[in-house]
């Protein structure tokens, strides 16, 4: 009677070890994908330039700058109110190129993670570790409440009004 009891739990013991197995080529197939992940991330590098094309902006996948290239007729053209202007927007557009690379690099993890349950799918109250994941990637700033840009007569004004001789003796 036992032997009938044995083969009564074999199916479902034989779907259960499926099921490990399924989970076990997801998580190397995850593992792989992040290993590609860290090494894309870490050899990407983005570029972004000011509307107004006087400053360029080089950044790692961190949205960190790693190269700010001023272009020399911007000393000429701009005031150093519409400089900083620039470069926080060449800056800012920067970091938001380096987000969407990043969250690019990581799709595929995400993608092949859909098929299985979430930490709080198997664990009552446990977080969800697929919200965490998407908590990782927050949005970065905007140019939002800047100062108007000088009109033509306050450039003029400042330009009158600046003296490059008076730290001469």
């Amino acid at each position: 009677m036992q032997d009938s009891g044995r083969d009564a739990t074999q199916p479902s013991t034989e779907a259960l070890r499926d099921q490990v197995d399924s989970l076990l080529e997801v998580f190397e197939q995850q593992r792989r994908d992040l290993a590609d992940a860290q090494s894309a991330i870490a050899s990407t590098t983005v570029t972004a330039w000011s509307s107004d094309k006087l400053i360029r902006v080089v950044s790692n996948a961190a949205g960190v700058p790693v190269e700010v290239h001023v272009e020399p007729e911007a000393f000429k053209r701009s005031t150093p109110d519409k400089l900083g202007r620039s470069i926080t927007e060449a800056v800012q557009a920067a970091a938001r190129l380096a987000l969407e690379a990043t969250r690019q690099a990581v799709a595929p993890i995400e993608a092949s993670g859909e098929g299985i349950p979430d930490l709080s799918d198997l664990v009552p109250g446990a977080p969800s570790i697929r919200d965490l994941v998407r908590t990782m990637f927050p949005e970065p700033a905007t140019p939002q409440d800047q100062p108007a840009s000088l009109d033509e007569e306050s450039e003029d004004e400042y330009y009158r009004n600046r003296s490059y001789l008076r730290d001469r003796p």
